[in-house]
């Protein structure tokens, strides 16, 4: 077992028996979401489920991550700031299955994200717009796709509100950006009154506060939590 593989089951097991120090437990999120799911496969194969991923896809898109790790951790921040195999693999798979024309993510750090995304968007087309706070992020992606990168600069909030108000239609928002309260509260509101009618927001680290929560009683039609390793994320029709 390489050393990443044997950190994560490391945080994995301090994760079940110790919780989220920081956050909200998987019991808390469980009485708010509509469902929470042990891992992806597991979601694919629920029947019951209305957001469809082929567990084939899943699988690909887990190797695919894999490659992506290797090349991009560290280039711009530490490998903590990576996102996980589950949530990379969910969209390269949702993408596949749904076809999005305009995705939104905020926070590329070193382009685990954007480049699984954007794998997909290039067999599916499509178009991704990409939020960032720091510079050194903007060129994480160099491929055939259809990229757009934003640097947000002084009033995070307004510019954000204002270039979303510019994009048009969205179909899919993907959140990995401040895990803090206030900013999850505020992106998923955003989201919610920015994407089309029954339009998906994923959001890394619901764990983190109780905006997830918060959010799944008050402005989600379904809501459902995946673990991820050391943390969940969660799906969202809105």
């Amino acid at each position: 077992m390489d050393l990443r593989r044997k950190n994560l089951l490391a945080q994995r097991v301090k994760y079940l028996t110790r919780g989220n120090f920081h956050g909200v437990s998987a019991n808390w999120l469980a009485k708010q979401s509509d469902a929470l799911y042990s891992g992806v496969e597991d979601f694919a194969t629920d029947p019951g489920c209305p957001i469809k991923i082929k567990t084939e896809e899943v699988s690909v898109g887990k190797g695919l991550f894999n490659s992506i790790v290797l090349e991009k951790s560290g280039a711009n921040f530490g490998a903590n700031f990576d996102c996980e195999e589950g949530l990379a693999s969910f969209l390269y798979a949702y993408i596949l299955n749904s076809k999005p024309s305009v995705v939104i993510e905020t926070g590329v750090a070193n382009g685990i994200t954007t480049n699984i995304i954007m794998k997909a968007l290039e067999q599916t087309g499509g178009t991704l717009h990409s939020f960032d706070v720091d510079p050194k992020t903007k060129n994480v992606y160099i491929g055939s796709g259809h990229w757009n990168f934003h640097l947000l600069t002084n009033n995070f909030e307004n510019m954000l509100q204002e270039i979303i108000s510019n994009i048009g239609m969205i179909n899919l928002w993907i959140h990995d950006s401040n895990h803090g309260y206030q900013w999850q509260a505020f992106e998923y509101d955003l989201a919610a009154d920015s994407l089309q009618k029954n339009g998906i927001l994923v959001s890394d680290d619901i764990d983190s506060s109780t905006a997830w929560g918060l959010a799944s009683k008050s402005r989600f039609k379904k809501s459902f939590g995946i673990f991820d390793n050391r943390k969940f994320f969660g799906v969202a029709i809105v």
